[in-house]
């Protein structure tokens, strides 16, 4: 748990304490369960959380420029993204847009869209709330989470994974997350059962930075969006191995095992995975459609490649078969890729399923998911 105690006293001056309650994770049932101590696996790894649904969609621009001076801008600011998956025998189809950030520049403001280093920021950040560095936030206006840090803090936590940033790129990164938006419209299908589900929302709520300056001195208070506070109420998440995802340079091999952690949850060395390339490479956003060039093709399937050798190199991963899929004039058109996960990989899952179980079991899960659990043990 967090040493630096979240009190009305030491809020940032930004916060209105008018009715203020603040409460720590250890007095909210359902922060004490996000934050319960994991005692299963090798105790060397650091478990953290994801929000299933919400983590696989392709929500961060993945293309080399993604700041712009406002002037320089392109066109058209707003990006589009289909949602296409499989979660729990639910399939989710629809569409996401992401709208960029407005930051503040000296000389120029700038328009900014969340992109790979946002990603591993916002990863850190939920890693520090599953630490306990989250706290319940009440006043007339309603209930909200927030996740309270000092900038070392959390520098440090991307340090831990050797991604850590400098004082300005990091606090940049919260603001780009804090202003950019998400909206999203999608429908659920489970078992003949279609819902459809829309809402637009920033990727952080309100970002409160404290007078002090400096990374050792400065507190900052980033509240949580509705739709991750939802999946904190409704026991949604799921663990994963924070230093084991986010170990790799590359951003792809971090959001392919933080894929695996989440969808192969009965894992063990006779099972296999498999996914298509073009369409994996959708899913992470590098890429917009099937319809894609030669040339493209080509060099997904090298960063494909490097990421496999990531993965195999992290003990992850035993090995992978790859064949080409071709088209009725024998071009090939696509990748299929099989993955075999380590004995040590399964092992893993094997304990992320304990402790989800135990989570479940603690929660007010109903008498009937409650035995099912039991039996599953």
């Amino acid at each position: 748990m967090s040493k630096n105690k979240l009190t009305i006293n030491n809020l940032p001056e930004t916060i209105s304490t008018k009715g203020l309650v603040v409460q720590e994770a250890a007095e909210v049932e359902q922060l004490k369960l996000f934050t319960d101590v994991h005692f299963e696996g090798l105790k060397s790894n650091s478990l953290s959380n994801t929000f299933p649904l919400y983590d696989l969609w392709s929500r961060f621009v993945r293309v080399k420029t993604t700041i712009y001076p406002i002037r320089q801008a392109p066109e058209r600011l707003v990006n589009s993204r289909s949602i296409s998956d499989k979660l729990d025998g639910v399939e989710y189809t629809g569409e996401l847009q992401i709208s960029p950030a407005v930051i503040k520049g000296k000389e120029t403001d700038y328009v900014a869209w969340p992109s790979d280093r946002e990603e591993k920021v916002e990863r850190a950040l939920i890693s520090l709330a599953t630490k306990g560095n989250i706290s319940k936030i009440n006043n007339a206006s309603g209930t909200r989470y927030a996740i309270h840090f000092k900038m070392n803090e959390l520098n440090a936590e991307l340090k831990s994974v050797n991604q850590s940033l400098s004082y300005p790129d990091l606090k940049e990164a919260l603001l780009i997350l804090s202003g950019s938006q998400l909206s999203f419209n999608y429908s659920t299908n489970s078992n003949g059962e279609v819902e459809t589900n829309e809402a637009k929302m920033p990727y952080l709520g309100s970002i409160h930075f404290s007078g002090k300056k400096g990374p050792s001195t400065q507190r900052c208070i980033v509240f949580l969006n509705e739709y991750m506070a939802q999946q904190i109420e409704t026991v949604s998440y799921k663990g994963y191995y924070f230093n084991q995802a986010q170990q790799f340079k590359r951003t792809l091999s971090s959001w392919l095992t933080t894929r695996l952690y989440t969808l192969f949850r009965y894992a063990s060395p006779e099972k296999t995975y498999h996914f298509m390339l073009v369409r994996i490479m959708i899913k992470f956003g590098s890429i917009e459609s099937e319809d894609i060039t030669e040339n493209r093709l080509i060099a997904i399937r090298r960063n494909m490649t490097s990421t496999m050798k990531d993965l195999i190199n992290a003990g992850i991963l035993e090995k992978y078969d790859i064949a080409a899929v071709k088209d009725d004039y024998d071009k090939v058109i696509d990748y299929k890729y099989t993955l075999y996960p380590t004995e040590g990989f399964c092992d893993e899952i094997v304990s992320l399923n304990k402790h989800a179980k135990k989570i479940k079991i603690k929660s007010n899960t109903t008498e009937e998911v409650v035995e099912t659990l039991l039996i599953e043990q």
